[in-house]
């Protein structure tokens, strides 16, 4: 968390870090790691990771919208009937 000595850093101040970025982990990225996979992917170059998590975010914030709670429900109903999913997204 720091690359300070330990006797520079304050325990509270290192406590309100870690409770900060497991409070992101937690609520925002597991959405796209469990429910999107992201981690699963394999795009490793150039732009494609970043395009992908803008298309993660574009598609949780469309379903979450649309008052889909269970993100991976969603994901399977789409992958299964996909012309009907695009349809229910457009109207």
């Amino acid at each position: 968390m720091t690359s300070l000595p330990a006797q520079l850093v304050e325990p509270n101040r290192l406590l309100e870090l870690t409770r900060g970025h497991w409070g992101i982990e937690n609520g925002l990225h597991y959405r796209r790691d469990a429910s999107m996979r992201e981690d699963h992917s394999q795009l490793r170059m150039g732009h494609a990771p970043h395009v992908l998590a803008i298309l993660n975010n574009i598609v949780i914030g469309l379903l979450v919208g649309r008052g889909r709670t269970n993100l991976a429900e969603a994901r399977r109903e789409f992958a299964y009937q996909f012309d009907r999913s695009l349809a229910a997204l457009a109207a």
